[in-house]
């Protein structure tokens, strides 16, 4: 209500009478004259308040409240007020507005912001992966390459111990040579002149039994030399008659180069001439196209019956078929189908079939007392009525870890029955050092493979780990010359140490133990007092 004051408004508001001055105070117009300087300073702020205004207001009001536009002017106040109050609302909107865009922009610039960090962020990240990535690619490189100058130094260090053992090897076969060369001279010697002394003591005897053990060698030539002549003309001349003769001589010579039939297979030196004969028997029956004899090989398991089996057949030069007892009772009703299918190839064979039957008790059951299904019982029946007789075009070979659960019409079918039992300290050994040799120093010295074989006594160690592995079988000694091999590869630097193959030997010693204990276990609590089978351990 600045008009009650005399004031106009911004846009000319009141147009009311003005309002009378206040009157002059005392002193004022020489007060005009002062200068700035000789008015009194005021003691306080209300010193300079001036109570007319407060007059002229009060009459202001007076005047308007007598006046006929009072309420009018009252209402023009009201809407002046509400205008300024709703400008000053929408100042106050369009601030806040202002607030809030300025937040909006505040939080995209914060967010850009963040971005632009978790970018650099990133990227440092990164290139910080990156470069850990190459440290441990060269330090990798240079691990690689500090091993393979430590191969390098050690097949060194090895090739010069090979070298020193050689050279004394060799200094001690020549000295051996050399005294045994003495020794073979001075005995030589001595006899020499024995001989001299005896000679010139019965020289005339000597003569005498010289001349006429000339004259019977000469009359024994003269007669060998008429004889060979004579057939030998004879033999010769029928011979290149007959080109066949010839062509199969030639062939003979260069194509029969027949394998060892023990080759690799090793066994007491009693079984070994005894499975040697039946190979040299089988060879010659082929040639001869005579009955074959069936042969039963039983034993504990990994003792080399189905390795002999196989070296048989080609050492014979036949065909041979592999099946175990466990591939029939799956055929089910083909079971009779397939055995004699089987037994038609062997009719057909040139070279004559044989069937080799491994695991054969699980097959072969007795008929009268074991629980076998019909399909089963069928197929044992075509076996048994293919394999009545003996036969010039298949031999029957069955391998078994415990014959006495075969049917009675299969044993009356075997001729032959060898017993391949566990090895002994002998054998053991042998089987060691060829499985050592196989297994791990043809792949240290070939150099193809990550082995090495750090340097102590080989035989002397393989002698130990015979001695140690009494009971095992020779699967068992092949498997833990495969465990040192893997031993070794396990190792940071593929070295084999003697304490690793000590190691390992304990491991096979500890399980083998165990196998036994598992075997008591599994027989019934009758049989419990009783030992195992022969077959199961030993012949």
């Amino acid at each position: 209500m600045s008009w009650l004051f005399g004031i106009k408004g911004p846009k000319g508001e009141g147009t009311g009478p003005p309002l009378p001055l206040p009157p002059a105070q005392p002193g004022a117009e020489s007060g005009g004259d002062r200068g700035a300087g000789d008015r009194p300073s005021p003691k306080d702020k209300w010193s300079n308040f001036d109570p007319t205004g407060l007059e002229r207001a009060a009459k202001a009001a007076r005047e308007l409240e007598h006046s006929r536009h009072a309420k009018e002017a009252l209402n023009l106040a009201q809407m002046q007020e509400q205008t300024l109050q709703l400008e000053q609302q929408s100042k106050l909107k369009e601030y806040e507005a202002a607030v809030e865009q300025l937040k909006s922009e505040q939080i995209r610039v914060q967010a850009e912001e963040r971005r632009k960090t978790l970018n650099e962020e990133t990227r440092q990240h990164q290139a910080r992966a990156q470069y850990q990535d190459k440290l441990a690619r060269q330090r990798y490189e240079d691990q690689l390459k500090q091993q393979q100058l430590l191969n390098e130094e050690n097949l060194r260090k090895q090739e010069e111990s090979v070298q020193k053992q050689e050279a004394i090897r060799r200094a001690t076969v020549e000295r051996e040579m050399e005294l045994r060369h003495k020794n073979e001279m001075l005995r030589v010697e001595a006899e020499a002149r024995a001989r001299a002394k005896a000679d010139r003591e019965n020289a005339d005897i000597i003569r005498e039994q010289i001349r006429l053990k000339a004259a019977e060698h000469r009359q024994t030539i003269l007669e060998s030399i008429r004889t060979a002549g004579t057939l030998f003309g004879e033999g010769f001349r029928a011979f290149v008659t007959d080109w066949d003769k010839v062509t199969a001589t030639v062939s003979r010579r260069l194509v029969s180069r027949p394998q060892d039939a023990l080759e690799g297979v090793i066994l007491s030196p009693s079984l070994e001439a005894r499975v040697r004969d039946i190979a040299i028997a089988t060879r010659n029956t082929k040639k001869n196209k005579s009955l074959y004899r069936n042969v039963l090989m039983y034993g504990p398991p990994g003792t080399g019956k189905t390795l002999f089996a196989k070296k048989l057949a080609l050492h014979s030069g036949m065909d041979y078929a592999i099946m175990t007892g466990g591939d029939v009772a799956p055929m089910g009703r083909e079971g009779v189908t397939a055995m004699h299918k089987v037994f038609d190839w062997a009719s057909t064979s040139r070279r004559g079939l044989l069937l080799f039957v491994d695991e054969a008790d699980a097959f072969l059951r007795k008929r009268a007392t074991e629980k076998i299904s019909e399909d089963l019982r069928a197929t044992l029946n075509a076996f048994l009525h293919r394999t009545g007789q003996h036969s010039n075009k298949f031999m029957l070979v069955l391998a078994s870890n415990q014959p006495e659960q075969f049917d009675w019409a299969i044993n009356d079918r075997i001729d032959e029955m060898v017993c391949f039992a566990l090895p002994q300290r002998e054998e053991r050994e042998r089987l060691v050092r060829m499985y050592f040799d196989k297994y791990v120093l043809k792949p240290a010295t070939e150099g193809k493979q990550r082995l090495k074989v750090a340097q102590f006594d080989y035989g002397k160690k393989c002698s130990e780990v015979a001695q140690l592995t009494a009971g095992m079988s020779g699967r068992e000694i092949a498997q833990l010359a495969v465990a040192w091999q893997a031993m070794a590869y396990s190792s940071e630097d593929g070295v084999l140490t003697e304490a690793m193959m000590d190691a390992r030997v304990q491991d096979a010693v500890q399980q083998h133990q165990q196998k036994m204990q598992w075997l008591k276990v599994e027989r019934p609590d009758s049989e419990a007092s009783k030992p195992p089978h022969p077959s199961l351990l030993s012949c």
